[in-house]
């Protein structure tokens, strides 16, 4: 016979979070341990309609303890596997910073203040913002290219970053979150449309599963 208090070692905390726009319904469900692990953040999304072609929906989280956020899945496509693409209907991951038909999201780590510059044949967006160059500060900018078979970006000092996407270059990221990866606040952008879709943040506070 198995033990009732062998199954019971663990306690699972459902939280469940309504994005009110087209996004998705999300529910965060974290396991903790009952004995040592601290209590793990609770998280609350804000959606902003940004606007622009494709539409631009910003998404703010805010958690009630620091945390680190290490990946962003979209649907069925995860940040660790490549930099997502959204195809007006679906996302999915690849290794090319644009391509033709597509949104792509990712983000690159400036090291001085000035201008970041995306050279494109397509349409380009940095920290929710389009145009083709941005005064930045330092530190994480999410940037976006819609529908480009070329592109290349600048950063302030002269570095180039053309691609394609791998994990050893160090300034630039498949996370597409804008600003720091620890802390409380959390700013992500992506491109709205093609129904309802899923988001999953997974952090090393202990956020380890999505479910609609």
């Amino acid at each position: 016979m198995t033990s009732r208090s062998a199954i019971a070692q663990y306690e699972a905390t459902v939280i469940l979070v309504v994005l009110s726009l087209s996004l998705a319904s999300v529910v965060y469900s974290g396991i903790k341990r009952e004995s040592n692990i601290q209590q793990q953040p609770v998280f609350v999304n804000v959606e902003t309609l940004v606007g622009g072609n494709p539409p631009i929906l910003a998404v703010t989280v805010n958690a009630s303890a620091s945390t680190t956020v290490t990946s962003l899945s979209l649907d069925e496509a995860s940040s660790v596997a490549g930099v997502l693409a959204f195809d007006g209907n679906a996302f999915t991951d690849s290794t090319s910073l644009c391509s033709p038909g597509k949104t792509t999201l990712f983000s690159v780590d400036v090291s001085q203040r000035g201008t970041l510059a995306v050279s494109t044949n397509g349409v380009a967006w940095a920290s929710g913002s389009v145009g083709t160059s941005f005064a930045v500060q330092p530190g994480w900018h999410e940037v976006m290219i819609s529908n480009g078979s070329t592109c290349t970006i600048t950063m302030p000092g002269g570095q180039t970053v053309s691609g394609p996407w791998t994990a050893t270059i160090a300034v630039l990221s498949s996370l597409p979150l804008d600003g720091s990866r620890t802390g409380t606040h959390f700013a992500i952008f992506v491109p709205e449309g093609g129904g309802a879709h899923s988001l999953l943040l997974t952090s090393a506070g202990g956020l380890d599963s999505v479910a609609l």
